[in-house]
């Protein structure tokens, strides 16, 4: 019901623009989707009056009143109540619900090179409510190279954020939920070449979502595959690739590749300081026999002083994920 609300006034937006026969019909639209959108916020609120997101909406109608009611600039009488009307849209759409998922897409072609390193420098980041999961006994970070394809939130492709590349580093937490273990991953940080996919990412799921510029090549020859993600930051590019085997083999239950591969919950910390979780499903991957891996990154650069003993770690393994689709399900807030 939001999105045809936003949909009614941005249309006659365009018309009021192309014909100024259109203006009064702009006017209205906007007036009729201001109560709708009044009348979805305040029963949001009342189901949920500590989401700290739609307090936040009603911070900005008041600006918004205000702005509107001293402002000269005509052009803000449907440009604030659409972007107001965008945020709410998102609000709700990000809300947990048992009939959707938020995201489903496809991650493919993943590149995994794991650090065993100490738990200690990790510690300041695990979430409340979780704790560092070890395989057999070893800490793993991880640098992960993909490819996001066929994007959909809440089943609708945004133009121009369907295919990107994604490079994240992350490591592995675990949290006991009523005798169950779930097991899940932390993010220090994602990088991605798309400003929408970082601020959304960052507003609704608090991740540690950067954008930057970045390329990616998949090439293929009689016996072999090549995989490579790039991403420049400071006028230098950065890059991971690796060289397989075109045939594919399963993960091996209990292996190493398995641990790092069959984490199925994200875990992060809102600004209220509590922990923040959703759920991401997909099938069983299976791997690509790997020959070689070349990695330049300048850790520091990329992840600050804490992440730079990193540069001259070598890796304790590296393998590559065929992919499939998956689904990101809405966040829950842990009490």
């Amino acid at each position: 019901m939001n999105t045809i609300a936003l949909l009614i006034p941005l249309t006659c937006c365009l018309l009021g623009f192309i014909e100024e026969t259109f203006f009064y019909l702009t006017f209205y639209a906007i007036a009729i989707t201001g109560i709708l959108q009044l009348a979805i916020a305040i029963a949001f609120i009342i189901k949920e009056p500590k989401n700290g997101y739609i307090q936040l909406y009603f911070v900005g109608l008041i600006i918004t009143f205000i702005v509107l009611l001293f402002s000269r600039f005509i052009n803000l009488f449907w440009i604030l109540p659409c972007m107001l009307c965008l945020y709410l849209s998102i609000i709700i759409y990000a809300t947990p619900s048992k009939k959707r998922s938020f995201m489903h897409a496809e991650w493919n072609d993943l590149i995994f090179i794991n650090y065993e390193i100490h738990p200690q420098f990790l510690e300041k980041y695990v979430p409340k409510g979780t704790e560092i999961d070890l395989w057999n006994g070893k800490c793993y970070i991880s640098l992960i190279g993909f490819m996001f394809e066929e994007v959909k939130i809440m089943g609708l492709k945004v133009p121009f954020h369907i295919n990107f590349e994604e490079v994240n580093l992350r490591f592995y937490v675990k949290r006991c939920d009523e005798g169950v273990w779930k097991r899940g991953v932390v993010f220090i940080k994602e990088i991605v070449p798309k400003h929408a996919i970082t601020f959304v990412a960052n507003t609704l799921y608090n991740e540690q979502y950067q954008t930057l510029p970045m390329r990616h090549k998949r090439t293929s020859d009689d016996d072999s595959l090549l995989f490579k993600y790039e991403w420049k930051k400071n006028h230098i590019w950065n890059s991971i690739s690796v060289e397989t085997q075109k045939e594919l083999i399963p993960i091996t239950e209990n292996s190493e590749a398995e641990f790092i591969s069959e984490h199925y919950y994200g875990y992060t910390v809102s600004p209220s300081k509590k922990t923040v979780e959703y759920e991401v499903t997909h099938p069983r991957w299976q791997q690509y026999i790997v020959r070689n891996f070349d990695i330049n990154v300048d850790f520091e650069t990329v992840y600050g002083k804490e992440f730079a003993f990193l540069q001259n770690l070598k890796p304790a393994s590296c393998f590559v994920a065929k992919g499939s689709k998956i689904t990101i399900e809405s966040k829950k807030i842990l009490k």
